[in-house]
């Protein structure tokens, strides 16, 4: 078996192909090979018997008028003429009396023959010798229902029924040629189109582990001339090596997580330690100023700057609180077109101090699931950054769009833009372009968008800045397992 499965292994398809096709059409060229030639030896076995029959029987009538008129003359010259054309070898006539009155050899004529008339007696006068091998018959001769004697008739072995037997095994063998070449060309063409697509694949796939590998790749038996098992073997090593490449990617995900979390966790300590650091050089200088002051005015003047200095430093680490634990969304059915409207009104006055409308464009009746309060924040930040984008006036537009199973949301201006060298890290957190802002507005963002399973991304855009909204409609395959816990960092 194992011999077996290495020849297997190490056949091409073609090869394999060309092979089971000669030996399919081979046992089935044999097996019709038989049956013409048992039919056409059948058959002209046939044809003979039914060719001496009918000699025999003119024989026969031709005999009983020689018996009855004793002129066996013509019947001799009509055994001449047969012997010439037809193959007849010998004729013996006997009488009732077994007396011999006609043969080929003359020193026969006139002498018994028991033995004949016997057996056309004993055989009830047959219509034919029942042991006929085709070269003799035996029949009675009879004339008005009285048995007159026997005739017997001796054929020459004929070439006539040979040479039609060969002929048909040579056009057999002329067919044979005919079919095989058929047959070669036909499983080479089959085999051909089922390997190459085989074979194509197996390059892709090679060609793929060569370029995530950076070197020579090894996915099959190189002895294995069988498309489909190195299809097989390309595969079997290809998914070995990706499980092995997703297994290292996971880890290193994780550890790129973990680095990130703490590059954050730095990033956001040196943010709040820089601006505490301000604030306490502040605070140190009102303090020391308390001791040195003379009047009253000048002690209470220090303490408001202590306060003052006191309140921004809570309110920066109220800030930073807020985005590192952003609260769970409390999930209900809501139109968001009204919470973008509440966002409009409450910012009515920053709109119209800088020349700013608000425009809206296809809003749709369908609900999502979504926490008010927590998108509220989302697009008060994202008019908030836009008024403050528009120095001069400009017009912000809500456009609202059904796509499959997602409700997105368009918020553009008509603005400056965000520049391309920035567009990737607008929403990473303390990244801002403000002299006075914390970076923490578009990051907030992101994660709220993110609690609700949500999208957020930056659109490219001609004019101003263009961000696109995603979210899951009720029902769909993205709000199935809709959860509702934060993302915490």
């Amino acid at each position: 078996m194992k011999i077996l499965r290495q020849l297997h292994e190490r056949t091409s398809i073609r090869t394999k192909g060309i092979l089971y096709m000669m030996l399919m059409i081979s046992l089935i060229y044999l097996s019709v090979s038989l049956v013409v030639l048992s039919t056409a030896r059948k058959n002209m076995a046939l044809q003979l018997r039914q060719f001496h029959d009918s000699i025999a029987e003119k024989l026969a009538g031709s005999a009983s008028d020689a018996m009855i008129s004793r002129d066996y003359g013509p019947l001799l010259e009509q055994v001449r003429q047969l012997k010439l054309t037809s193959g007849v070898k010998n004729v013996t006539a006997v009488d009732r009396r077994g007396i011999i009155v006609l043969s080929g050899n003359l020193r026969e004529i006139g002498q018994t023959a028991p033995d004949a008339y016997k057996r056309f007696q004993a055989t009830g006068l047959p219509p034919q010798d029942d042991g006929y091998d085709g070269s003799r018959i035996f029949l009675p001769v009879s004339a008005g229902g009285d048995v007159l004697g026997a005739i017997r008739i001796d054929f020459a072995k004929r070439n006539r029924p040979g040479k039609e037997f060969r002929k048909t095994r040579v056009e057999l063998v002329y067919l044979s040629f005919l079919i095989f070449a058929a047959g070669i060309g036909g499983s080479f063409i089959v085999s051909s189109i089922l390997a190459k697509p085989m074979a194509r694949l197996v390059k892709e796939v090679e060609a793929f582990e060569k370029e995530i590998t950076f070197g020579d790749a090894n996915l099959y038996d190189r002895s294995a001339r069988d498309e489909s098992v190195q299809l097989r073997q390309a595969f079997q090593q290809m998914i070995g090596n990706l499980k092995k490449y997703l297994k290292e990617f996971r880890k290193m995900s994780e550890e790129k997580e973990k680095l990130t979390c703490m590059a954050a966790v730095g990033q956001m300590s040196a943010q709040i330690a820089h601006e505490m650091r301000n604030s306490l050089y502040a605070i140190r200088g009102a303090a020391s100023e308390i001791g040195k002051a003379n009047s009253q005015p000048e002690i209470k003047e220090y303490i408001d700057i202590i306060k003052d200095e006191s309140l921004e430093m809570m309110i920066m680490a109220d800030e930073y609180l807020r985005f590192s634990r952003i609260p769970s969304p409390m999930p209900r059915l809501c139109h968001l077109k009204e919470i973008v409207d509440k966002v409009a009104e409450l910012l009515e006055t920053d709109l119209e101090e800088a020349g700013v409308k608000v425009k809206s464009a296809g809003a749709p009746g369908m609900q999502i699931m979504c926490d008010p309060a927590l998108l509220k924040q989302v697009f008060m930040n994202l008019f908030i950054n836009a008024i403050q984008a528009m120095t001069g006036g400009g017009t912000i537009t809500v456009e609202y769009e059904l796509s499959g199973e997602w409700l997105r949301v368009h918020v553009m201006d008509t603005g400056p833009g965000v520049p391309e060298k920035i567009a990737s890290s607008i929403f990473q957190p303390f990244f801002t372009t403000k002299n006075e802002g914390s970076g923490l507005g578009l990051a907030t963002v992101y994660k709220i968008m993110l609690t609700h399973h949500g999208e957020i991304r930056l659109a490219g855009s001609g004019k101003g800045a263009h961000f696109e909204l995603q979210f899951p409609l009720p029902g769909g395959m993205n709000s199935r397992n809709y959860k509702t816990e934060g993302l915490e960092n």
